[in-house]
């Protein structure tokens, strides 16, 4: 079995999708690749299938366009790695992306990693070295939007033991990160390690989905977030009372 596996959702990404393959090429840790076209009519697919031929441990997939939460299943279905990150097809990596999230797990009692992010051109949260968080106040983090970690699948990795049975909700058009990483939070009392400095640059298309999906589902959602947080809370009230 591999050590870290990276699944890459890609749906018509254009000119988008080479400068992420090449920051994927420069990363300084080996890993498994699953590029996961998500039936794009474009040249992804084909550029894709170019860019892993070759290379051991590194596939190229087209399947039916289901959504981005379908393309994230189907990666998970295949991946082999101990531990499992997510990155968006047309987003940037630093060079030592995979390995300081790999590096975060050194620990055995970790179950998920983070790195620092830049997004809309500023990253506003500066933290010196690792920093560590208990389950709810890891919860904290990943349900609300600009905390210094957030609730996106995109800059963090997971422990494949951890994920169990957990998949991506295939009816989620947006806001699916954040039911994921939640769910993930929720059901996992572990600790988790946070590196701040930005090894991930998110890059917004004009025609990506979160400009073009329907913001009441993400509400949906969110509604559904606080209600976990109500479970979580009254659970851990039950333990300390036992």
């Amino acid at each position: 079995m591999v050590r870290f596996s990276v699944i890459v959702p890609m749906f018509n990404l254009g000119e988008y999708l080479q400068p992420m393959l090449d920051t994927l090429a420069n990363q300084t840790e080996n890993f498994e690749l699953w590029l996961i076209s998500d039936g794009s009519t474009d040249s992804t697919f084909a550029r894709a299938e170019q860019f892993v031929r070759g290379i051991a441990n590194w596939h190229a997939l087209d399947i039916a366009h289901g959504g981005i939460s379908v393309a994230r299943n189907v990666g998970l279905k295949h991946a082999t790695g101990e531990i499992i990150a997510f990155v968006d097809g047309d987003d940037r990596l630093a060079p030592d992306f995979v390995q300081t999230l790999q590096t975060g797990f050194s620990q055995s009692d970790i179950v998920a990693t983070a790195v620092g992010y830049r997004w809309w051109g500023v990253n506003q949260h500066h933290l010196p070295g690792w920093v560590y968080f208990d389950q709810q106040q890891m919860f904290g983090q990943v349900t609300q939007h600009g905390s210094a970690i957030g609730g996106y699948v995109w800059n963090k990795a997971f422990r494949r033991e951890a994920i169990s049975n957990l998949r991506f909700d295939e009816s989620l058009h947006i806001a699916e990160d954040y039911w994921f990483t939640a769910n993930f939070v929720a059901n996992n009392p572990g600790r988790y390690a946070f590196e701040p400095n930005v090894r991930y640059v998110k890059v917004t298309r004009p025609n990506s989905t979160i400009h073009t999906a329907d913001r009441r589902q993400e509400a949906q959602v969110f509604d559904q977030i606080h209600a976990l947080a109500k479970h979580l809370d009254n659970r851990d009230d039950h333990d300390r009372d036992d």
